[in-house]
């Protein structure tokens, strides 16, 4: 008997221990018997305002059934336009059919599935199908693609009648994806900071200070009172609340978080001069100075200051 027993455990154990690669498409037919789109691979999912023209999302699929792709019969994408800006009127529209593939644009991967490889979502594409121009789209508009598989039957599936294990990471659904419009942002780096009138002594201080991206476009500086807390409390004493924060959307910046971790709350007054960053902080603890964060090189900051 305990032989039998251990040669069960044996079984469960390496059934168990299945290549987990092979997870989404083992399992595929337990959660259902419809059709799902498999993320490959894709670049950046982001709308280039800087380069519009440029602006192109590409992904490639593999195409998953019961028989690895072979009874779908159309693949189509819908556009929708989410318009988060009302400076400029509400221009949302959609759903639009912006591209159908049939089965004779399908490819046999070397997976062994069906699937269509570097599909091209241009942003000149997606206007002209929203009938919208550039001077439409502002930063954090949101271009949302929803896919759609008909299979021979006459099924269609996608997001909405697909289970969330099969839209979840574990499957790599692809069926629905959004684009976020926006501008790239690079002000990472280290620089110097001079601060005067320090609340301490009223004196004066140089540093240097990091500026860190903490997602896209929000940024935080390492020391947000550049240089003063050392000269006030101690060597390698900073201020470097992540709770205050600033953001740059398409080369307009401006201060963001004005809280503290202490529950302390920062005001700032900016001003940018060439390579000259001219910042005076306040908060309600009761510490303040004059700061002057400069740009590395000369160079003048590639941004302006928001209103």
């Amino acid at each position: 008997m305990k032989i039998k027993l251990l040669a069960i455990a044996i079984v469960l154990f390496l059934v168990s221990c299945a290549d987990e690669s092979l997870g989404p498409v083992a399992t595929f037919d337990t959660s259902g018997k419809g059709a799902y789109v498999r993320l490959v691979s894709e670049n950046e999912r982001f709308v280039n305002l800087f380069d519009v023209a440029g602006a192109n999302y590409v992904y490639s699929v593999e195409l998953v059934d019961l028989e690895k792709g072979a009874l779908i019969s159309e693949y189509r994408l819908d556009l929708t336009f989410d318009d988060n800006d009302p400076s400029n009127g509400n221009k949302s529209s959609g759903p639009n059919t912006f591209r159908t593939f049939s089965t004779s644009e399908f490819e046999d991967l070397p997976s062994g599935f069906k699937g269509i490889s570097n599909i091209s979502i241009k942003a000149t594409d997606m206007l002209s199908t929203l009938g919208l121009v550039e001077a439409d789209v502002s930063a954090g508009d949101v271009f949302i693609v929803d896919g759609f598989l008909t299979l021979d039957d006459g099924r269609v599936f996608g997001a909405a009648n697909s289970t969330a294990a099969v839209n979840g990471a574990a499957f790599q659904g692809h069926f629905s994806f959004r684009l976020t419009a926006g501008c790239p942002s690079s002000l990472d780096g280290s620089y110097t900071a001079e601060t005067t009138d320090i609340w301490c002594s009223g004196g004066s201080t140089t540093t240097s200070v990091d500026i860190i991206q903490t997602s896209a476009g929000t940024y935080v500086f390492s020391d947000w009172s550049f240089g003063a807390y050392g000269a006030c409390y101690g060597a390698g004493s900073v201020a470097d609340s992540r709770t205050l924060t600033f953001g740059d959307v398409c080369a307009e910046v401006s201060f963001t978080g004005f809280v503290d971790s202490f529950g302390d709350t920062w005001e700032f007054t900016s001003s940018i001069v060439g390579d000259r960053w001219n910042i005076t902080w306040t908060n309600t603890y009761g510490e303040s100075g004059t700061s002057v964060v400069i740009n590395n090189g000369g160079a003048d900051w590639p941004f302006t200051l928001a209103n």
